[in-house]
Formats: C-alpha cells, sequence, structure tokens
C-alpha cells in the first residue's frame, strides 16, 4: 500500500483545497427531490492528491536530511499562512467557520471563495517568501507551480478512474484495478475502458498505396 503521510491537519486542509475546487452540488430534476452529486472531497479526492505531491511529481530535493518532512504538510503550512496574508490585507469576504473541517488550521476555516482566493494570492505570489518553510521559502515558481497543480491534480482525481479503484486506490499502481465505474464518468459522457479494443491488437490492414497508380 503506497503510504499516506497525512496529519489531522494536512488532511483537513487538502479536503478544503479540492472542496473548493470541485464542490459537491444538488442538481434539480423532474424529481421530487434534486440530485445529488458528489464533490471531490466526498470521494477523497484529497488523498489522491496527498499522495500525488508526497510520492509522485514534488519530491523534495537539495534540502537537509532533517528538513524533508512530507511535502504536503509544508503545503498545509503554506496555505495557512497564505490565509492569514488574506485576512491580513483585508481581502477576505465571508466570516471563518472553524467547524468545517475539524482540525484544520485557517485555510480550512474559511468560505470556498476565500480558499480560492487565497490560492490565487499565493499564485500571484502575495505573500513574504522569506517566512515561508521549506522548500517554499524564495522558491516563487515552486509556490506557483504547487497552486497550479492543486487545481490540475483535483481535476485528474475526480474525472479519472482512480475512485473506481474501490478497495486498490491506495494501492501501488501495479495492483490497481477499476472495480466499478466512478460517479465522474456518468457526468462527462465517457462511457468507460472498451476491452474488446485489445483484440485488434496485432491485425495488419491491408490498405492500398494510393500514391502509385493501380
Amino acid at each position: 500500500m503506497v503510504p499516506v503521510t497525512a496529519n489531522v491537519h494536512v488532511r483537513a486542509t487538502f479536503q478544503a483545497v479540492v472542496d473548493a475546487v470541485i464542490p459537491s452540488v444538488l442538481l434539480p430534476t423532474c424529481r421530487i427531490a434534486p440530485r445529488f452529486i458528489e464533490g471531490a472531497v466526498q470521494l477523497g479526492i484529497d488523498l489522491f492528491v496527498i499522495m500525488q505531491i508526497d510520492h509522485s511529481q514534488f519530491v523534495p530535493v537539495n534540502l537537509p536530511s532533517a528538513n524533508q518532512e512530507p511535502l504536503s504538510q509544508a503545503t498545509a503550512q503554506l496555505l495557512d499562512l497564505g490565509a492569514a496574508e488574506l485576512v491580513r490585507t483585508n481581502q477576505d469576504t465571508a466570516p471563518l467557520n472553524p467547524a468545517m473541517y475539524p482540525g484544520g488550521g485557517l485555510f480550512a476555516s474559511m468560505s470556498r471563495i476565500d480558499r480560492l482566493r487565497t490560492i490565487t494570492l499565493l499564485n500571484h505570489v502575495g505573500v513574504p517568501l522569506g517566512q515561508l518553510p521549506l522548500p517554499y521559502q524564495n522558491h516563487p515558481g515552486l509556490v506557483q507551480t504547487m497552486m497550479d497543480s492543486l487545481h490540475q491534480l483535483t481535476m485528474f482525481g475526480y474525472y479519472s478512474e482512480w475512485y473506481g479503484y474501490g478497495t486498490t486506490r491506495l494501492l501501488a499502481p501495479v495492483d490497481q484495478k477499476v472495480e466499478f465505474d466512478p460517479p465522474s464518468w456518468p457526468l462527462i459522457g465517457y462511457p468507460g475502458p472498451a476491452y474488446g479494443y485489445r483484440a485488434l491488437r496485432g491485425f495488419v490492414l491491408a490498405m492500398p498505396d494510393r500514391r502509385r497508380p493501380q
């Protein structure tokens, strides 16, 4: 199993991230009750984002071994610092709600719009770089890359087959298998894997050469 290194604060912070990017919605229908569409947090996409950050794309390099904490932890601290700067500069728009994601920090207490504002502020490097945690300290490019990646990884996790891996989703990629269609596939009209394509491998199509006269 791929270890998920998140503590309570990190998990709450990333739940707040993915919820801001892809929230749940109620769609009006012809039925009496509207249809509930799960958002990223309901599908546990925060775990996907944490795994990708800690074990795939963003492994810190050129840091003393003592400072090599999981990058998701440093990113959660970064988001809280961005949230504090948003509040300090009076750019927040709604009251805080610490009960929204218990165990989270300032970022997780914000409304969805203010969480997105915080990510935008960090993407514009609107915080003192010298006060950021390693490896973000004095590395504006890494801050911007991570803020972009929070959006991208949430989308990848939500619209890919990851949730459909079911009991295997936290295993190493070689051990994962699709156990059911994830709920995002019907939303975009994706019919699922076409396993029959495998039967066509190795076929050679006899196509006439149109460059030569017949």
